[in-house]
């Protein structure tokens, strides 16, 4: 399915705190450059003393033995699904052909320090007009593959012109290219023998040592960090569920999950005097699954960060037990099931419908003892009872920047 570019569920493992460790050349543009967040953009005029500024990475026209190569720590290990190879803006300029290699490397260290350069890299970046030396090309290589075995994902790929939507390709990853018990840490992109790329994504799913999770206590379960996923949402117009997940409180306006105005909102708004809420049951809503089961919510965070003019009006935000529910509850909906004849799959409220604000973190709390006097407050009846899955329903649209649920690991999810 990656082929077609379906991606809902999926996670950029190459995003978070990804970075770049070694690359061959990086002549024309910084191979940093393939992990920025954003879409790649041109601008027509932008020139500098090597030539063209391109946005991407790009390497000089190759005239010596070999090829260019570039190797990435990933921010979010995990199981490859698949790749995104984008050419925009490359119209001749374009790597021919690339394969893509992965590693689990769990034993050489967060330093990076195993790689020759990349200590010296991390302070500064990729430098563009700079090229490594066939010497030091050829450390590199052998501390690569001294690291550990490399499996390829993606064999020898031709790449087009990136014109227009022919930038975009889309590539699953070989069957089996890694043992199951294996998560991807690394990965080495090839370019045969030269040219560029706008920007790669690497689509999977985070995999993370449960009993290292379990072990910290209470910690956010809904971080892609800690293997949270984005699996469903009502409407996805300015963003996917994924964003809601996102390490930091957000770059601005369009790093979070937000939805269309909804088509059918009343011409006039009619407020309850008692409540405050908008007197209509209209709705849009996202489900997280959780990095694992959680023992309960001790603490909920609804962020509205930069959403000042187009944040809900309320929010209500309900959990569920089913982690044997491989449909991801994409609809927002439940399958009936029970266990010993007791129902296990119906949500529970976990903060009742709430008023929001914009550009505000709302902090929901369990118990009064907090010393939070501001803090919401949890629903009583959701007091150690555990949940797989949480349900954000927002009234009637709009943006939520973040959205964190702090609990106990229980029990992992596959």
């Amino acid at each position: 399915m990656i082929e077609d570019g379906a991606t809902e569920g999926l996670v950029n493992l190459a995003g978070g705190d990804s970075r770049v460790i070694f690359a061959t050349d990086e002549w024309f543009a910084c191979a940093d450059n393939l992990l920025q967040r954003g879409p790649p953009s041109f601008d027509p005029a932008a020139f500098c003393a090597q030539g063209k500024v391109m946005d991407g990475w790009e390497s000089r026209r190759r005239r010596l033995a070999g090829h260019d190569w570039c190797v990435i720590r990933l921010g979010l290990p995990g199981a490859v699904v698949g790749f995104e190879v984008d050419t925009s803006f490359f119209t001749g300029n374009q790597a021919p052909t690339v394969s893509i290699e992965v590693a689990y490397l769990p034993d050489v260290g967060a330093d990076d320090a195993w790689m020759p350069g990349a200590v010296e890299r991390a302070l500064t970046g990729g430098v563009r007009g700079t090229s490594r030396s066939p010497e030091q090309i050829a450390d590199a290589a052998a501390a690569t593959a001294a690291a550990g075995p490399w499996y390829e994902a993606l064999k020898p790929s031709a790449l087009r012109p990136g014109i227009g939507k022919d930038g975009v390709h889309w590539f699953a990853a070989a069957p089996g290219a890694m043992d199951a018990d294996k998560r991807a840490t690394h990965v080495r992109l090839n370019y045969f023998p030269d040219g560029g790329v706008a920007r790669l994504r690497v689509w999977g799913n985070v995999v993370v040592d449960y009993p290292e999770l379990a072990s910290r206590g209470i910690v956010n379960l809904a971080a892609l960090t800690n293997g949270a996923r984005g699996v469903g949402c009502s409407n996805a117009h300015y963003g996917t569920p994924q964003a809601l997940l996102q390490a930091g409180r957000g770059l601005n306006m369009g790093d979070g999950w937000e939805t269309a105005r909804h088509p059918h909102r009343p011409g006039i708004v009619d407020v309850d005097p008692e409540t405050g809420l908008q007197r209509s049951d209209l709705s849009d809503w996202a489900v997280v699954r959780l990095g694992a089961v959680a023992r309960s919510v001790e603490r909920l965070v609804i962020d509205t960060h930069h959403f000042k003019g187009n944040y809900p009006e309320s929010a209500l935000v309900e959990g569920i037990y089913a982690p044997c529910d491989h449909r991801g509850l994409a609809d927002g909906s439940v399958a009936d099931a029970s266990v010993d004849g007791v129902d296990q799959r119906q949500w529970f409220t976990l903060l009742s419908r709430t008023r929001l604000c914009a550009d505000t973190q709302h902090v929901a709390v369990r118990g009064c003892d907090s010393g939070d006097a501001s803090a919401l407050q949890l629903e009583a009846a959701s007091a150690g009872r555990p949940l797989s899955h949480v349900r954000i329903t927002i009234f009637p649209d709009g943006g939520i920047m973040r959205l964190r649920v702090h609990g106990q690991a229980a029990e992992p999810l596959l």
